[in-house]
């Protein structure tokens, strides 16, 4: 079967994109994609770019997109985090009677989002906080997310410094990482925090940096900029800790320092959607340790570092069974390929 696979990027740098490809072939599918943006790499299957890399316009890349979607031979789409690129060519698939599906692992609403509940398949998404407006919609499938655990096998913690807290993630609004910076202000000025991911929204990035600064926290925070996903794994194992505040889903990063032995800090949803539960403790009282902070306020999760700098709440052998049961890439493209062979 020949799966029309639809993404903003597909760069080896990024990986993300590419290993779902991969993984869609290895189970039997036939795989062209395309992109807004690539690289010239040159990859085992079709890569077809809209041109961005190259200077191309908005009018340009969405010309480019219809003379592709209608020339090429598919049998099914799948658009991937990208709703947008639904809303120009549902028209067509409509017309042909060409299956679409949709991953989509955000609670905003869009045109794109709007015109898949009316006219596409089925939307997978990672946790029930995706897509709200659908709750309880049978085209609404939560399926947990796709960790590539061959790029992401169990790995050492070596984390030395129990006081290293790290953050990975865009920088963006609805990351809250002030709740984080806040945190750390009520910290010990031994903890430090470490910060990667690209700067998505510029008057965000100014206004933590502002904060920073405005609570004396510029020797504790280190703002690294993004990095390419190969150099993730070398940054999870030095960490105890990942920081993670966003409320609407579940970021991938928290999975992926989930199989280095790095123990997420995140929401109560979020810990329920990742899968962690509350551990027994061993102490005497017999009292048990919770798997996130008690609330979202930088006091709570600044009480729950103190608690779990030194012992977090899980082992490293725990968290990698969560992932590789719960979360990982073989199994959800496993589960995604019953709905898409079938047409449904």
């Amino acid at each position: 079967m020949r799966i029309l696979f639809i993404t903003q990027k597909l760069k080896a740098q990024d990986a993300f994109g590419v290993l779902w490809v991969r993984e869609f072939i290895r189970q039997g599918f036939e795989v062209s994609v395309i992109c807004l943006e690539s690289s010239d790499e040159t990859f085992e299957f079709p890569v077809h770019s809209l041109g961005k890399e190259n200077g191309a316009t908005r009018a340009q890349s969405v010309i480019q997109f219809w003379k592709l979607i209608t020339h090429e031979k598919y049998d099914r789409v799948f658009v991937h985090m990208a709703p947008v690129w639904y809303a120009l060519g549902f028209w067509w698939w409509l017309v042909r009677g060409i299956p679409a599906y949709l991953w989509y692992t955000h609670y905003k609403m869009q045109l794109g989002v709007r015109l898949f509940g009316f006219f596409g398949k089925r939307f997978f998404c990672a946790t029930p906080q995706s897509l709200p407006q659908y709750e309880g919609s049978p085209k609404k499938i939560v399926l947990g997310h796709g960790i590539d655990l061959a790029f992401w096998p169990k790995r050492r913690n070596l984390a030395m410094h129990p006081h290293r807290l790290l953050v990975v993630h865009r920088l963006s609004r609805s990351k809250r990482l002030e709740i984080i910076i806040r945190a750390l202000a009520l910290l010990d000025a031994a903890y430090t925090l470490d910060v990667y991911g690209i700067e998505a929204e510029t008057e965000y990035v100014a206004e933590v940096t502002k904060l920073s600064s405005d609570l004396g926290l510029q020797s504790r925070i280190t703002f690294h900029g993004s990095v390419p996903m190969q150099k993730l794994p070398e940054i999870y194992v030095r960490h105890r800790l990942i920081m993670n505040m966003a409320s609407e889903t579940i970021d991938k990063t928290m999975l992926e320092a989930m199989t280095c032995g790095c123990y997420p800090v995140t929401t109560a949803a979020n810990a329920e959607a990742i899968g962690l539960a509350p551990t027994p403790n061993p102490s005497p009282e017999g009292r048990g340790e919770l798997a996130a902070p008690v609330s979202d306020t930088p006091e709570a999760v600044a009480e729950f570092i103190k608690t779990h700098g030194e012992h977090v709440p899980m082992d490293a052998d725990e968290m990698y069974r969560i992932v590789e049961e719960h979360h990982s890439l073989s199994g959800l493209v496993a589960r995604m390929g019953e709905y898409i062979r079938k047409g449904v």
